[in-house]
């Protein structure tokens, strides 16, 4: 499948915070043509997670997308439109049955693939979708935008099977943690987990999200395994790192590159 340009742009502010736990931690942000007095609530207001970029989404339906030989990812929408526009860089996977009686809303700049789905056989699939077909009544349409469409959803041929499973979160905004804790000390902010990466920051994809990472070759990845690094991923490699049942891939793009580059197979990392 021709892949389109992704959109590199990221609207939630990150830090990076060097000198083990008790790190004073910084965020600056350069303003023109406002006043001190603004500058300070930017700065405060950048430690607040709106709905659409806090840590977890937790409006997410706890449902997976399964596929063959073991693949499978979850679904950010069922029976919800996507009511935002949506950036290359994300992943969204939504699922809409005929329960839903709406028009459903796309977003072709970031890339959309949709699969029909009819006794949970995939009957069509469009890799490109700038309109949406109609939902079957002996099943359901499979509408990705983003990573989800030109990542996992190219995983899946004509005629595969597919299901949806539920499953409980492990990860949710009450134990979340909110930093990596380098060989060395050093602690680096989290962006967030289980969702698209975007510029310069770092996300957390844990088996909640799915089989594997499915994000671009432009950034580093880092699979731990009980606080060890077990595998790393080089930027330019464009192999999915498969996420670990009882672990953690760390994923880091742009400036958030560098702080890894040091990084081997057997040190310690955690989250805290």
């Amino acid at each position: 499948m021709r892949r389109k340009k992704e959109v590199d742009a990221c609207k939630r502010k990150k830090l990076m915070v060097k000198g083990g736990k008790g790190a004073y931690r910084v965020c600056a942000k350069f303003m023109k043509r406002f006043s001190v007095i603004l500058l300070v609530l930017v700065l405060c207001s950048a430690m607040v997670f709106a709905d659409d970029l806090r840590l977890v989404r937790e409006d997410v339906p706890n449902k997976h997308l399964v596929g063959p030989h073991g693949i499978y990812m979850m679904l950010s929408h069922y029976n919800r439109n996507i009511t935002r526009e949506v950036q290359g860089y994300e992943s969204e996977l939504s699922v809409f049955t005929p329960e839903f009686k709406e028009n459903i809303l796309i977003y072709p700049n970031a890339i959309v693939g949709i699969f029909v789905v009819k006794n949970d056989t995939i009957e069509e699939i469009l890799p490109e979708a700038t309109t949406v077909p109609q939902i079957p009544a002996d099943g359901y349409l499979v509408v990705g935008h983003g990573r989800a469409a030109v990542g996992f959803m190219a995983e899946f041929e004509v005629g595969d099977k597919v299901s949806l499973r539920d499953y409980t979160p492990s990860i949710t905004a009450k134990n979340a943690k909110e930093v990596v804790i380098m060989p060395n000390g050093d602690e680096i902010l989290i962006g967030g987990y289980d969702r698209g990466r975007c510029a310069d920051e770092v996300v957390i994809y844990t088996s909640d999200y799915a089989d594997r990472t499915y994000t671009n070759e432009w950034g580093i990845e880092i699979v731990v395994e009980d606080d060890e690094v077990y595998e790393i991923r080089q930027v330019g490699n464009t192999e999915y790192m498969e996420i670990p049942k009882k672990g953690f891939v760390i994923s880091g793009h742009g400036s958030m590159i560098d702080p890894f580059s040091g990084t081997y197979e057997g040190d310690f990392i955690e989250l805290d």
